[in-house]
């Protein structure tokens, strides 16, 4: 049956690299969740055949060669761009498709250009470690400092996007650090986001995460820097200043003691 072109045109893009153990589970989530989106994968390199299991059950499926997630979302935000909306989704199983309402319909009635899945995480072993978690809350100060008031979940991977935002977003990342070049976008623009909170769970069994929690949390953090010397320069130059006459009265202090 052909779908009726006056509805929305509405994708599911999953970014992949090796998730082989839980592509198909998440597949068949999303079939059962939302019939009427067309399932995307964006193979990264995948070497244990991702690609391959998801075209086998009948997914297109689109091989991203430069490495890194950044590179896959801005595949994505290529070849999606003339959708009404796109939701964009770990291939690990962490998000539930079963919430994607709640991301998709602010953006089908017009009232978010982005909306994003606040993660809140289950009470499971392996939802998210503390590090993970301490990494989180530190990333978001230096946002709120340097830039502004973003999403109080920087860096979820479950997101949703208006034909409007896919058209108009200028992406440079290559890494994990896509997710705080999504947030800095929305504020410099001005984009209508929702955030909506979201159970978050621990990885399907046979997979791994590629997430690295000092060497990509370094990167996303002198993203934030550039973006701020690029959005807002003040509060750099505010932030250093502060920083330097500190330092100077703190020595003077100690000199007159």
């Amino acid at each position: 049956m052909s779908k009726d072109r006056s509805s929305p045109q509405i994708a599911v893009a999953i970014p992949c690299f090796n998730e082989a153990a839980a592509i198909p589970l998440v597949i068949a989530s999303w079939r059962a969740s939302l019939p009427e989106a067309e399932i995307i994968v964006f193979d990264n390199n995948s070497t244990d055949g991702t690609g391959d299991i998801a075209r086998g059950l009948g997914v297109r499926v689109i091989h991203v060669t430069s490495q890194g997630k950044g590179h896959a979302v801005r595949a994505i935000f290529r070849e999606l761009r003339d959708r009404d909306a796109v939701l964009l989704v770990d291939g690990d199983g962490t998000y539930p498709a079963s919430e994607c309402q709640k991301l998709l319909a602010p953006i089908l009635d017009g009232s978010a250009d982005m909306t994003i899945g606040a993660r809140c995480p289950v009470a499971q072993e392996g939802a998210m470690s503390p590090v993970r978690g301490l990494g989180n809350h530190m990333i978001r100060a230096a946002f709120l400092v340097l830039i502004g008031r973003g999403p109080g979940d920087l860096l979820s991977g479950y997101r949703g996007f208006s034909r409007h935002f896919l058209s108009n977003a200028a992406l440079r990342s290559s890494g994990f650090e896509i997710e705080t070049e999504l947030a800095g976008e929305a504020v410099a623009r001005g984009t209508r986001t929702v955030e909506v909170p979201v159970p978050y769970y621990p990885r399907i069994a046979g997979t791994t995460s590629k997430l690295r929690a000092f060497r990509d949390g370094r990167r996303i953090l002198m993203t934030i820097v550039t973006l701020a010397l690029r959005l807002r320069p003040w509060r750099v130059i505010a932030l250093g200043a502060t920083v330097v006459l500190t330092t100077v009265v703190l020595g003077w202090l100690i000199v007159r003691r």
